[in-house]
């Protein structure tokens, strides 16, 4: 029983010291003691409004609450900390009469205020230069104790505190220099700090507008960030879908870095809105789904920022190369080199679905106004090169490019673009000063026109290889606008090939003026025409096209704007290189998705009837004439119509003849 009657007493001796332990804490030397190593740290005033009470669970030490940290003096913003409470932990040495040692501080409900001027000096650079006006801390205190004045000379340098929390906590970001406003709520940090010397490790997590954000970083040595050196840091940053690291060095005055980071993102870089900073819209094969990059960063205290090294995984395409980019200009300048083994980029779908092709039906060109404002977000001299680029179901062997724009005028030259067997070099320039327009001056040889037409407009009558060249300016607000208003001129050179759905030899020969369809083709051995185009319609008399037993010349007009058709062949069969020839000319019009050919009997009837000499002379003498040629009576020919009728009836009645007499 006495083992147990000594336990009990040793417990109760126990209570009483640690019930006596509380009264020994001198809170007040303590709070004192805090508040002036926190002023002589940071100059500013440090108040504490609430009591300041002793705890001993779940640790020894000190309570305050109500804390206030002013602010700098230019600052509008209120306070640069409140805090509803503020504790701090002691080592157990403090009862034995020992010095203060803080070993931990908590601070729980605070609103900490980080604010950049216009100039860029911050509100955490703070004044601890002497003060006349600062009482006299050397005096005794009243218990009779030597007061603080013996720590009247600390600095930040003697702060050490072994576990630091901030609980539940507001972080609030204010610059004045581009009026932009961040708050970070729900923060929850925690860090140990053994001086201004010592590296620095902080881990944390926070909400950033409606985005949980998780903290994790490493500062060498704090005094010498804030003695406006770089200094080392490691910081690893991520949200659900967007994460960010760094590992170089980092200055604060003014902002500057060295270093290598890695970004990756699977929302679009949705918490950017949160900063007050438009997330990129980047396109389906530009990181639309995804991001990966990892670059050497360089931010140099000009805000010059320059990217080396890059290696980018967007939406599974990858590319590589070096960026710099200069904000300080009238409009940020981005200058740099880009290379790719290969992309591959979605096709997007028409409006109104797979079916609905320009010109077979569907809308056209669209009207939709061009927003040419991009065009001034900045400057750029860029070069481009990759190997193959697949578009949907067009794609390109390789590109070799360069790319300048400049005050609202961009110029893209290829040299070259590879792509169906051939080859495009030259110039394609888009002018967004006054207004919207666009000029093309391109040389395009050895390029296998099926499969071209195939992938690009679902069209595979034509098999050649084909030569071109172009030199066409447009202008107006939407691209229906720009083709309907081109000008320019364009000429076309293909080599030997087929036209399926036309056969016009078989045509002749088999007494068919609508000989076409499925399995029938045109032979031809060369194609060559020439074009003026004015206000978007493409004008041309000197089509020819050479083909065993056949020659054939055409002209007309192709209506770039309406996406359409009107034009006239004139084919002659030969039986022989000696022989007579047979003309029947064809008319092909309507949407060159789903032109109509077509045989041209007014033409035929006017070369024959000589329409247009009799149209010359007066109204009677023409009825006349008509009748007598077409063996009908005068009445007969009362109207247009009437006439048109006639004519294609004398016309069939002689081809007809003809072809049956050969």
């Amino acid at each position: 029983m006495k083992w147990i009657v000594r336990g009990v007493i040793a417990l109760l001796l126990l209570a009483v010291v640690l019930v006596g332990a509380v009264w020994l804490i001198p809170t007040e030397r303590i709070a004192r003691l805090a508040t002036d190593r926190i002023e002589a740290a940071t100059g500013r005033a440090l108040t504490i409004e609430g009591p300041v009470s002793a705890t001993l669970w779940p640790r020894l030490g000190v309570r305050a609450e109500g804390i206030t940290l002013a602010n700098a003096d230019w600052s509008e913003a209120g306070p640069m900390l409140v805090a509803e409470a503020f504790e701090i932990g002691m080592s157990p040495g403090i009862l034995l009469g020992g010095d203060v040692r803080i070993d931990s501080l908590t601070v729980d409900g605070a609103r900490l205020v980080l604010e950049r001027r216009a100039n860029g000096s911050g509100n955490w650079i703070f004044d601890t230069g002497p003060d006349d006006t600062a009482p006299d801390d050397t005096a005794p205190d009243d218990d009779g104790t030597a007061g603080p004045g013996t720590e009247s000379d600390a600095s930040m340098a003697d702060l050490a505190v072994d576990d630091a929390v901030l609980m539940d906590s507001e972080i609030v970001w204010i610059d004045h220099a581009t009026d932009r406003r961040i708050d970070l709520r729900d923060v929850n940090l925690q860090t140990a700090f053994a001086g201004i010397d010592a590296p620095v490790e902080l881990s944390g997590s926070a909400t950033l507008g409606e985005h949980p954000v998780r903290l994790d970083a490493r500062l060498e040595a704090p005094a010498s960030l804030l003695d406006g050196a770089l200094t080392a840091v490691t910081v690893s940053l991520d949200t659900e879908a967007t994460a960010l690291d760094f590992d170089g060095r980092l200055g604060i005055d003014p902002v500057s870095l060295e270093g290598v980071a890695t970004v990756a993102s699977s929302d679009g870089f949705a918490p950017l809105e949160a900063l007050g900073v438009a997330p990129p819209a980047l396109p389906p094969g530009l990181g639309a789904a995804q991001v990966d990059v990892a670059a050497s960063v360089t931010l140099t205290p000009q805000g010059t920022l320059h990217l080396r090294d890059i290696a980018a995984a967007l939406d599974g395409n990858r590319i590589t190369g070096d960026l710099d980019l200069d904000p300080t200009g009238e409009r940020p300048r981005l200058v740099g080199a880009l290379a790719a083994d290969a992309l591959t980029f979605p096709r997007p779908e028409r409006p109104g679905g797979a079916g609905n092709n320009a010109g077979s039906g569907g809308e056209g060109w669209s009207a939709d106004p061009i927003d040419v404002s991009g065009l001034f977000a900045l400057d750029a001299e860029l070069t481009v090169e990759t190997g193959a680029i697949a578009y949907g179901d067009a794609g390109i062997d390789a590109l070799t490019a360069a790319l300048t724009l400049e005050n609202g005028r961009a110029v893209l030259r290829l040299d070259p673009l590879r792509a169906y067997g051939g080859a495009v070099t030259g110039r394609v320039v888009v002018n967004g000063r006054g207004g919207l327009s666009s000029r093309a001056v391109l040389d395009v040889t050895g390029l296998e026109l099926q499969p071209l037409l195939t992938d690009l407009a679902g069209q595979d009558r034509l098999s050649a290889t084909g030569e071109a060249s172009l030199d066409l300016l447009g202008s107006g607000e939407s691209l229906r606008a720009l083709m309907a208003g081109l000008e320019g001129e364009v000429s076309v050179r293909l080599g030997p090939g087929t036209f399926a759905g036309l056969d016009i030899v078989g045509m002749v020969r088999t007494r068919d003026l609508g000989y076409r369809g499925e399995g029938q083709q045109t032979v031809f051995e060369a194609m060559s025409a020439s074009f003026d185009v004015a206000q978007g319609v493409a004008r041309g008399n000197d089509l020819t096209l050479e083909a065993p037993y056949l020659t054939t010349t055409g002209t007309g007009a192709i209506d770039l704007g309406r996406q359409s058709l009107d034009y006239r062949l004139i084919p002659t069969l030969r039986p022989d290189d000696d022989g007579d020839g047979l003309t029947v000319p064809l008319l092909i019009d309507g949407p060159w998705g789903d032109p109509r050919v077509r045989p041209d009997l007014e033409y035929v009837a006017r070369q024959q009837l000589d329409v247009d000499g009799v149209q010359d002379r007066a109204e009677d003498r023409v009825r006349e004439k008509l009748a007598e040629e077409l063996e009908v009576a005068p009445e007969r020919l009362d109207s247009r119509e009437a006439i048109e009728d006639a004519i294609r009836e004398r016309v069939g009645d002689r081809l007809r003849g003809l072809l049956g007499d050969r």
